[in-house]
């Protein structure tokens, strides 16, 4: 599992560490940049969050991110990370809005699976190989049955979706201000010739 987090990190272009200690981190929605900050409580969340990535094979652009959104919360949801519940409600509710089917089948497919948001340590899971990790889990790779249960709750997480995503489009004016003075402020410190590897990258 380490091994293929770092394999991971390369791919979509992140630090070797992930970043996980740095005190700013900036992602994007499609072209739109924005910077939050990057508590303790928000890395231990990525630290999980990426080792999803890893157990179901979703890469990071906007439309990935609403699937594994919507697998977090069919296999049971964020646990004790609050930061989690956040992004994975933002990312169903880009799902819901842009590609339904495809997040309601994603949905389905943590049905029946277990995530890592449950266990008290990721870390002995570190030495672990994806397919044993996988296995202990129950990592679908295809869509459980749908049901009524199914259904409703997915509707459940539809309507809280819908109220954490309107918090966040009323700060995200300040979120995309503050990546913009962070970007801006990399290219007035940084020399010229050395802008392509030293400005800010998008997390």
């Amino acid at each position: 599992m380490a091994t293929a987090r770092q394999r991971f990190f390369a791919r979509e272009g992140f630090a070797a560490d992930g970043g996980y200690d740095e005190p700013w981190a900036e992602a994007s929605f499609g072209p739109v940049p924005y910077a939050v900050p990057n508590p303790p409580t928000r890395a231990a969340a990525l630290r999980v969050h990426d080792l999803h990535h890893v157990l179901t094979d979703h890469g990071t652009s906007w439309r990935e991110e609403s699937e594994i959104s919507a697998w977090e919360l069919g296999s049971g949801g964020a646990g004790r990370y609050p930061y989690a519940w956040f992004i994975a409600l933002f990312g169903l509710f880009v799902g819901l809005v842009a590609l339904p089917v495809a997040t309601w089948r994603a949905f389905l497919r943590g049905r029946g699976s277990s995530n890592l948001y449950r266990e008290r340590s990721i870390v002995p899971w570190l030495p672990r190989s994806v397919a044993e990790a996988r296995a202990s889990l129950r990592v679908r790779t295809t869509p459980a049955a749908p049901s009524l249960g199914a259904a409703l709750s997915f509707l459940g997480w539809s309507a809280l979706a819908l109220a954490a995503s309107a918090a966040f489009v009323l700060g995200s004016p300040v979120l995309v201000a503050l990546a913009l003075l962070r970007r801006l402020k990399a290219l007035a410190t940084c020399p010229l010739s050395y802008r392509s590897s030293c400005s800010a990258s998008a997390r």
